[in-house]
């Protein structure tokens, strides 16, 4: 069996809301994450780069940093990032090798410099996903906001596997999507697939069915309009869709929460989940697959 580099914990040090009745469920609002930029700020004193954790399960975490200047040269050789632009600027150099690399920990190398590769500018609302064993390294002229999910892999992967998306690509999937609903009130579209965690885009009209995935964590991207979010409770009268997957029923109980654009939630495995009170909602979604 694998050992996992990460603790199976939840860690909320801000002011994310962490659902006791549901362990594992977090929820961070658009306000509170673009808070952290001045939160961080106010606790940097010689640091040009400080970071915070969210949370820790198993083979995946979350945390947000903020950087006022350029960042080493980074490789991790069995574990992809996920970053979320919310707040400033910065370049992404990515691929190329690590100029004077040196090792800073098991799998873990830094160096001065990313040389080769190519560049992309990340903005408010842009993501990548920079897969295992890939050199990066963030040039920042001022300063630089970011979410960050971490996923832990089997060993290196393909530089192929990188992907970048602006903000503005995601809000086009709404005319893609609505092309595609054909008389449904939804529509997704898997846009990226990394062997234990994959990404997809959802447009809905009205509300969802009950959803439960015992072996998939979701974590929601809202990009356009309001819905709530019913999860936790007990979930009944659901059907087996395929293995280890359920979709249809009721939840009694649970909690719910106002899902607005800008908004992250973290839904984890086995936990019954459903969007409701929809009309013109647009998400992505990043399914982790648990060990």
């Amino acid at each position: 069996m694998k050992k996992p580099i990460l603790l199976t914990l939840v860690s909320c040090a801000g002011a994310a809301l962490l659902w006791g009745a549901v362990p594992g469920f977090v929820y961070w609002s658009s306000a509170e994450l673009h808070g952290y930029m001045p939160k961080i700020a106010a606790k940097m004193t010689k640091e040009t780069v400080l970071g915070q954790d969210l949370g820790k399960w198993g083979n995946h975490l979350s945390s947000i940093t903020r950087r006022n200047a350029n960042g080493e040269a980074e490789v991790h050789e069995k574990v992809a990032d996920i970053f979320i632009c919310e707040g400033g600027e910065a370049s992404l150099l990515v691929g190329g090798t690590l100029a004077n690399r040196r090792t800073a920990g098991p799998g873990e190398y830094r160096g001065s410099a990313v040389t080769g590769g190519r560049k992309v500018t990340m903005k408010p609302g842009d993501m990548v996903e920079i897969p295992a064993n890939m050199p990066h390294q963030l040039l920042v002229p001022k300063e630089f906001l970011y979410f960050v999910i971490k996923v832990q892999q089997t060993g290196p992967q393909p530089e192929s596997n990188f992907r970048y998306w602006s903000s503005t690509e995601f809000q086009g999937w709404k005319a893609k999507l609505q092309a595609k609903l054909a008389g449904k009130n939804v529509a997704n579209q898997e846009i990226a697939n990394w062997g234990n965690h994959s990404q997809l885009m959802v447009y809905r009209t009205g509300d969802g069915e009950v959803e439960i995935h015992e072996k998939q964590v979701d974590y929601f991207f809202v990009e356009q309009g309001e819905a709530t979010l019913t999860v936790g409770g007990k979930a009944s009268g659901s059907r087996v869709t395929g293995p280890g997957e359920q979709r249809g029923g009721t939840i009694t109980g649970g909690e719910k929460i106002a899902l607005k654009a800008g908004d992250i939630a973290h839904i984890p495995a086995a936990v019954p989940h459903q969007v409701v009170g929809t009309k013109d909602f647009l998400y992505g979604v990043m399914k982790v697959t648990v060990e």
